[in-house]
């Protein structure tokens, strides 16, 4: 705290950062014992690197034209120092699950980078925004936080992308607070491609408010270890979202993924897909809860989380949740599996002339298609894909 209070920030921020830093030490680790965090131990996490105080460079490329119209796009701290009074408003001022409150705060105390986006009401984006950032080699510990908020009828759709060396022992901490006005409409991608060193551990918390539409979409490539926390508040009447994902894991990976759906609002809808391919000793776990408040009436919600395991070795845990406070429901519901390759589909495939190792990829990539369909961005589609491809190939390479 000392060597970010001295980096000059205004005082509102440092009295911000030094109420989240109470709450660090007042709680400063998950408990291992609870439900969302006894399948991945932090006994090992990287965690005597210094704080990477000097954020690494990211690419932030707005059209002059929307800034002309309010809109904001860069890096938290620049934000910070720009528009003080807008991002005071929002910045920090939430709370999360109790399960992810200690990795928040985290953040929240000790942020340097992350992103920054504001987009004015009735302001409509009709191209993706990209905030890319690559990370130096090296042991440290960096924990960006970023910020979206579109107000009543923004749309706006954003890809944020991270990447680092193999071989350094880093811990990642990103978390992001996305807030979706009435009738807003976001699209939110986070591509993970950390390097075979890194320790992920993150969490995302998304409001979605009246008749607004959110769709976040998480892909987890790299790293050694990814703990995700997804916090998911359907506060708004008429509010729809949809939660994506797509794992792809080999050697020794662990990937664990823990969702809250929490449907305060009646008449909202909120499906949650995730997808895992899993190879060598890769390993999968999935805890999702989907709760349906007493005052919220008419809602529609489902989650469904399917692994394939492409390995003997490889193994995956799904364990879905309902807690359902009200009778009046229109539909609340979940679907959870693991398996190998049907033997009858990979013996199909080959029959055709396939390889099977050419067989396999064409399987993997038609089980992830469930959700590679639903982004509506050609450019995130391409870039989720050209990520995915040294795992599973690219669409063309049979028809060569």
């Amino acid at each position: 705290m000392t060597a970010l209070s001295a980096a000059l920030h205004p005082a509102w921020l440092n009295d911000l950062r030094a109420e989240w830093q109470s709450r660090v030490e007042a709680e400063p680790w998950p408990d291992p014992a609870a439900e969302e965090w006894r399948r991945t131990s932090l006994k090992e996490l990287p965690r005597d690197g210094e704080l990477l105080l000097e954020p690494p460079v990211a690419t932030h490329d707005l059209d002059p034209a929307l800034a002309a119209r309010g809109v904001i796009f860069s890096d938290l701290a620049t934000a910070v120092r720009e528009h003080p009074a807008l991002v005071q408003r929002y910045l920090g001022r939430r709370e999360t699950l109790a399960s992810q409150a200690a990795i928040w705060a985290r953040s929240l105390a000790g942020w340097t980078g992350g992103t920054f986006l504001f987009v004015p009401a009735g302001v409509e984006i009709d191209h993706a925004l990209v905030a890319r950032t690559t990370l130096p080699g090296g042991g440290y510990t960096y924990l960006p936080h970023s910020l979206v908020v579109l107000e009543r009828d923004a749309h706006a759709t954003l890809l944020e992308e991270v990447s680092s060396p193999n071989g350094s022992a880093i811990w990642y901490g990103g978390t992001a607070d996305l807030l979706a006005g009435s009738g807003a409409r976001l699209r939110y991608a986070n591509l993970q491609r950390l390097g075979d060193g890194a320790w992920r551990i993150g969490a995302q918390r998304v409001e979605v408010g009246q008749d607004a539409d959110v769709t976040t979409l998480n892909a987890e490539i790299g790293s050694a270890v990814s703990k995700m926390g997804l916090d998911l508040r359907m506060s708004g009447k008429g509010g729809t979202s949809k939660l994506l994902g797509l794992l792809a894991a080999g050697e020794d990976q662990h990937i664990d993924i823990n969702s809250c759906q929490d449907l305060l609002a009646s008449h909202t809808t909120s499906d949650l897909l995730y997808l895992s391919a899993l190879y060598g000793s890769a390993r999968a776990a999935f805890y999702g809860v989907t709760r349906v408040r007493s005052e919220a009436k008419q809602t529609s919600s489902y989650q469904e989380c399917r692994n394939l395991l492409l390995s003997p070795k490889a193994g995956a845990e799904p364990i879905p949740v309902l807690e359902i406070e009200t009778n009046d429901i229109l539909r609340c519901g979940h679907g959870a599996t693991a398996g190998a390759i049907d033997p009858v589909q990979r013996f199909y495939a080959q029959s055709r002339g396939l390889s099977a190792d050419e067989a396999e990829r064409m399987i993997v990539r038609g089980f992830f298609e469930r959700v590679v369909a639903q982004i509506d961005s050609e450019p995130i589609k391409q870039r989720i894909l050209q990520a995915l491809a040294p795992r599973i190939g690219v669409a063309d390479e049979v028809a060569a």
